[in-house]
């Protein structure tokens, strides 16, 4: 996979496409019944934009949750989560340069890894779980082809089934997210 993206930067300058990476840190806030079992944590976000032209772009992208602290659940005790979405989309900006709003979207897929209680000791579950996302922000140019992003995006997967633990149900089998983050981003 890292072969096909070291290609894919080496060989966009001669098709007259512009790349650009970003980094981002920020807040993330579970939603909906997974907020019911986890409080909020930091997001690391990392990804990389190839521009198809000065508005459009594809995007590709990692938001790593530090820790997802686990709340108290009546019947339920000792759970640990680790959620880990990948996502792959495209951005539209308005040109208001050096302010730059965007939306966007695309699909999700969140490797969710689950420490729960279990009758001998702790039980793992790790499930990868399909989605989507939609986001919006600003970028806001300090130089030529650098400067500052500022955005809020919602993450959801679908599909997953209702776990019980102890005979307690929790509305756990979907992740849903709100990120607000501030990174940088650098166009080469």
């Amino acid at each position: 996979m890292r072969y096909v993206a070291l290609i894919l930067i080496t060989a966009a300058p001669a098709f007259g496409l512009v790349w650009g990476l970003g980094v981002a840190g920020g807040f993330g806030s579970p939603v909906g019944g997974f907020a019911e079992i986890v409080g909020a944590s930091a997001v690391l976000d990392g990804r990389g934009m190839f521009c198809i032209n000065p508005n459009l772009s594809v995007t590709a992208g990692v938001a790593y949750r530090l820790k997802h602290e686990p709340k108290e659940i009546e019947g339920v005790e000792g759970s640990a989560y680790d959620v880990i979405p990948v996502l792959v989309g495209a951005h539209y900006r308005l040109e208001y340069l050096p302010l730059m709003p965007y939306f966007g979207g695309g699909a999700a897929v969140a490797s969710c890894k689950c420490t729960l209680p279990a009758a001998e000791g702790t039980e793992e579950r790790d499930t990868l779980r399909l989605g989507g996302y939609a986001e919006g922000g600003t970028e806001y140019y300090l130089g030529e082809n650098f400067g500052v992003d500022f955005r809020g995006r919602y993450i959801a997967t679908f599909g997953g089934e209702e776990m019980t633990f102890e005979e307690t149900p929790v509305d756990a089998a979907n992740y849903m997210a709100f990120d607000a983050v501030l990174g940088f981003f650098f166009y080469p």
